[in-house]
């Protein structure tokens, strides 16, 4: 496996993970996911198994703190720590960007993720109703650097 920088010919199939993995929420548009990678190129990563795109990664920098937009695996690659490569190559570019925090939203109801996240430290901060477009709530969760 091989974790990658995003190019604009990988859209297609991360516009595909990304509604396999989030069916309850409205996926990125891809004039958002291109405006997130031209604004802070090197935070988008995809991780390949050979040739195929098997799951991606988004964070941005905002002063002194990450935001991690999305990292998602197809189905069939979870759980074989691509997720976990993605996010340990997120946190080391905000950390060399010299980021304070790392913050990111998930469903209040995805105690995977959340699971995922506090396994790296992440701290759920607040909770935050009707976050998502489908009215669902989020948590605020950080990770102090």
């Amino acid at each position: 496996m091989k974790i990658l920088n995003f190019l604009p010919e990988h859209l297609p199939k991360i516009k595909e993970i990304d509604k396999e993995c989030f069916l309850d929420r409205e996926d990125y548009s891809k004039g958002y996911l291109l405006f997130l990678w031209q604004r802070f190129p090197q935070g988008f990563l995809v991780a390949k198994e050979g040739e195929e795109i098997v799951g991606y990664g988004i964070c941005q920098k905002e002063k002194e703190k990450g935001i991690i937009f999305s990292i998602a695996v197809k189905k069939k690659w979870q759980n074989s720590g691509i997720g976990t490569e993605i996010l340990k190559n997120l946190i080391e570019i905000l950390k060399k960007e010299k980021v304070k925090k790392i913050i990111l939203h998930v469903r209040e109801d995805n105690q995977r993720a959340i699971s995922f996240y506090k396994n790296f430290g992440f701290e759920i901060k607040e909770k935050v109703e009707k976050y998502y477009s489908n009215g669902k709530t989020a948590y605020l969760m950080e990770l102090v650097i």
